[in-house]
């Protein structure tokens, strides 16, 4: 129950929005929607690379801490080399992680956990780096001692990480859940109900996206695999629907992301005019 009261506290600190509003608002001026950032988001690997790059930190950390620990001082040579690498590994594991946590948009609660999730590793990698050089030095106990501080605010900065992904659904696929169906052609919608463009159906339990572009149809998943945004609200563009709250691109041909944040796609259906309906079935 305390950690849970710890959380819920640190969702609702207000205090924390003007300090989120301008770190958001600088990481998204270097790092705007663009190719550079969806490889930081994962989209060529399809789903978030944040979770990977952290392995190497945390790792190369406990591996440092083993050899202090067990390998005294014939180690220490060792130790150095693990603790550099670390500490080496830090820029593209925060660069990923800033990329995701900027793209949160107005959802606040998340983004303050990030905020206090990033400084907490900022602060364990300042302790990591401060080691290396008081080993490079000849401090070698000093170097274990701030290792060790380091190893601890990794620990906060990792709890706060995991609340994020399985608590708060940060990088998870809105879709995921989502078996492709039905096998069957299955009725959606009226032609009429395209005059707009696009509507929203619900076939064999499934929210499907019909939008009729340059004379053609396509059928998608409504649901956007970043957070969930409802796909019938946002616009087509260069034959991608938009994200209403986000702005990810997904492809009305396959479903596949054009644009992140989104790293994975939505669902795609095959799509046909009987008569007067629009039928739908899952496609493959």
């Amino acid at each position: 129950m305390f950690f849970a009261q710890v959380m819920r506290s640190l969702e609702k600190a207000k205090a924390l929005d003007p300090v989120v509003d301008a770190v958001a608002g600088a990481v998204n001026a270097v790092l705007p929607p663009g190719e550079v950032k969806d490889v930081l988001h994962g989209k060529p690997i399809g789903h978030a690379l944040h979770p990977m790059l952290v392995a190497l930190p945390i790792g190369l950390n406990v591996g440092v801490t083993v050899l202090d620990l067990t390998g005294g001082a014939a180690a220490r040579p060792a130790a150095q080399r693990l603790l550099g690498a670390a500490v080496l590994s830090v820029a593209p594991t925060a660069a990923a992680g800033l990329a995701d946590w900027s793209e949160l948009g107005s959802a606040k609660r998340p983004k303050r956990v990030g905020l206090v999730h990033a400084g907490s590793n900022v602060v364990a990698s300042t302790f990591f780096a401060a080691s290396w050089f008081s080993r490079r030095a000849g401090r070698h106990v000093t170097g274990q001692v701030l290792s060790l501080l380091g190893m601890t605010g990794l620990a906060v900065g990792g709890y706060l990480g995991g609340h994020l992904a399985y608590a708060q659904g940060v990088a998870v696929n809105r879709n995921a859940d989502r078996t492709p169906r039905p096998s069957e052609w299955r009725d959606a919608a009226a032609v009429s109900d395209l005059d707009a463009g696009m509507v929203r159906a619900e076939v064999s339990g499934q929210p499907v996206l019909i939008v009729r572009d340059e004379g053609q149809l396509y059928a998608t998943g409504a649901v956007c695999s970043h957070m969930g945004g409802p796909l019938e609200e946002g616009e087509i563009e260069d034959g991608c629907v938009v994200c209403p709250w986000h702005g990810s691109h997904f492809r009305l041909a396959d479903g596949e992301v054009a644009r992140g944040p989104a790293s994975v796609g939505i669902l795609s259906y095959d799509v046909r005019v009987t008569g007067d309906r629009v039928e739908v079935r899952a496609r493959g």
